[in-house]
C-alpha cells in the first residue's frame, strides 16, 4: 500500500515536473543582465545532438552503468547466499522470498528492483532540483550572444553609456536555443554524473 499511495504518486508527479522543466518553454529563467558585445559570451553555438555527450547520453549512461552494477552485485549476492543455504540444509539466517498478490518474488528480483528503483527516482530528483536552480540563476552560457543576436538599437542609448544591459533585447529566432543559454549553472552534465557516482559508491 505505500508504494501505491505514496512511493508511486512521488515518482510520478518528478517526472511530470521533469517534463515541463526539460521539454516545454512554460517555466522562463530568470532574466539576468550582461554586457555589450561581451566576448566571453559570444563562442560559437554548438547544437545538442553534435555535443561530445548529448543530454540523451547522458542519462542512458547515468542510469543503465549503476543499473548494470547493481544487477551484477546483487545477482553474486544471490548466487552466493544461495550456495550457503545449500550447504546450509536451509534458508536459515538468510533473506527469503515474499509473497505479494500471489506472486513470489526472491530476494535477488527485490532487492534489484527497489536499488534500482531509488536510483531512478534520486535521477530524477537531481535534474528537478538542477532544473529549478538553473532556472533561479538564469546563468548564461557562453553561447549565449550567439544565439540571443541583440539588437542593440533597441536600447535607445549607446553601449558607451550603458554598457550593462538588463533589457529583453534579443532578436534570435530560435527561441529554445535562446532558453537553454539562460540555463547553465549548475550543469545538468555534472549534477546528474556526479549522483550516478555517489550513488554507486554508496551502495
Amino acid at each position: 500500500p505505500c508504494f501505491y499511495f505514496v512511493e508511486l504518486p512521488i515518482v510520478a508527479s518528478s517526472i511530470v515536473s521533469l517534463y515541463f522543466l526539460e521539454l516545454t518553454d512554460l517555466f522562463k529563467p530568470a532574466n539576468v543582465g550582461f554586457q555589450c558585445y561581451d566576448r566571453t559570451l559570444s563562442m560559437p553555438y554548438v547544437e545538442t545532438n553534435e555535443e561530445l555527450i548529448p543530454l540523451l547520453m547522458l542519462l542512458s549512461l547515468a542510469f543503465a552503468a549503476p543499473a548494470a552494477s547493481i544487477m551484477v552485485a546483487e545477482g553474486m549476492l544471490y548466487c552466493l547466499q544461495s550456495r550457503l543455504w545449500g550447504r546450509a540444509g536451509g534458508p536459515a539466517g538468510a533473506e527469503g522470498s515474499i509473497n505479494a498478490g500471489g506472486c513470489n518474488f526472491n530476494s535477488f528480483l527485490r532487492r534489484t528492483v527497489r536499488f534500482v528503483g531509488v536510483h531512478v527516482f534520486g535521477l530524477c530528483a537531481t535534474a528537478l532540483v538542477t532544473d529549478v536552480i538553473q532556472l533561479a540563476t538564469g546563468y548564461h552560457t557562453p553561447f549565449f550572444l550567439t544565439v540571443c543576436k541583440p539588437n542593440y538599437t533597441l536600447l535607445g542609448t549607446s553601449c558607451e553609456v550603458n554598457p550593462y544591459i538588463t533589457q529583453d533585447i534579443c532578436s534570435g529566432h530560435d527561441t529554445h536555443a535562446i532558453l537553454s543559454a539562460r540555463k547553465t549553472f549548475p550543469s545538468q552534465h555534472a549534477t546528474l554524473s556526479a549522483f550516478a557516482a555517489v550513488y554507486v559508491s554508496m551502495y
